[in-house]
């Protein structure tokens, strides 16, 4: 697993979990936390790792989540480390190919069980 380290004091990271507690649920439920995708997802390869294609100024690549950022954080309650990891991201491109990575619902519960889209109050 991939441990993202910003370099700030007092980074604790996820510890290597899958699920977000009580606590950090309803605190990203209120605001969702950065995305680090391109981070973890290795070099930046020259062609699309949907279609094929290279990459253009219009249409550029970047690290596309199989199971969606926002959906993985407040449906499924899901740490942003693992979101990030490498297994879950993709090189596509910006537009279409993007949105083509994205699992399907039964996909992500089949991947992390049910969802549990209540935010914590």
């Amino acid at each position: 697993m991939t441990k993202i380290n910003d370099g700030r004091d007092g980074w604790r990271g996820f510890e290597g979990r899958k699920f977000l507690t009580d606590a950090e649920h309803t605190v990203y439920c209120r605001r969702l936390p950065v995305r680090y995708a391109a981070k973890s997802a290795g070099p930046k390869p020259e062609a699309c790792g949907v279609c094929g294609g290279p990459a253009t100024p219009g249409n550029p690549l970047q690290a596309a989540h199989r199971i969606p950022f926002n959906t993985g954080i407040i449906q499924y309650r899901l740490t942003p480390d693992w979101l990030d990891r490498s297994e879950n991201l993709v090189w596509a491109h910006r537009q279409v190919c993007n949105k083509n990575v994205e699992f399907s619902v039964e996909q992500i519960e089949a991947t992390v069980g049910a969802r549990d889209s209540s935010c914590v109050s």
